[in-house]
């Protein structure tokens, strides 16, 4: 397969017109990584976007830490790292080979070119983007629900059963967070005031 054929079935890509993937499939470039290699690094600034052909990634949270955790695994015609084409943030996660990938990879500002001359297609990668925020959004709402009810007083929170919850144990059983406890600077002056 060559690259147009490859972005064609890249959700992200798929609905573009053939001539805007032609466009956007020879601002590509091939990129191979070992098993065990950083593709991405938490915290750095690099704005490319990846597309699997072949292999299997990890998306890590906290890479090399105690609260390590792997927040998804991915495989051939998956993309990650697509948000630096949106915006200039710090990388949210690192991305590790699993085993020998090859990608493409497209840079944030080779495409920023072609969609200013081309802007038919933003509008087409917004509205992939917008779908996929939309889909992001159900499953939170779905996993949270819409309107939490919380105690003014205590605020532990409502079930759907009726019992209340602390707040720890109510995003515990719905989400996959996990809790480090620290004491903020106006709750340590209390605590701990000063002589």
């Amino acid at each position: 397969m060559n690259e147009t054929e490859i972005l064609s079935r890249v959700s992200l890509f798929s609905h573009l017109k053939p001539r805007d993937l032609k466009r956007v499939a020879k601002l590509s470039r091939e990129c191979t990584y070992a098993k065990g290699e950083k593709i991405i690094a938490e915290g750095d600034r690099d704005g490319s976007l990846f597309v699997i052909i072949s292999g299997e990634v990890a998306v890590v949270k906290n890479l090399g830490h105690q609260s390590e955790k792997c927040l998804s695994r991915l495989g051939p015609l998956c993309y990650f790292g697509e948000m630096a084409l949106i915006d200039d943030l710090i990388r949210s996660a690192s991305v590790v080979a699993c085993e020998d990938t090859r990608t493409l990879c497209i840079d944030q500002w080779n495409l920023r070119r072609e969609i200013v001359k081309y802007p038919a297609l933003a509008v087409e990668l917004l509205q992939m983007l917008n779908r996929r925020l939309r889909a992001l959004e159900k499953s939170f709402v779905n996993t949270m629900g819409t309107f939490l009810p919380i105690c003014a007083h205590c605020k532990k929170i409502k079930d759907k059963n009726g019992s209340w919850l602390t707040i720890e144990a109510y995003i515990s059983d719905h989400t996959d967070s996990e809790f480090s406890h620290e004491v903020c600077p106006d709750c340590t002056d209390k605590l701990c005031p000063a002589p």
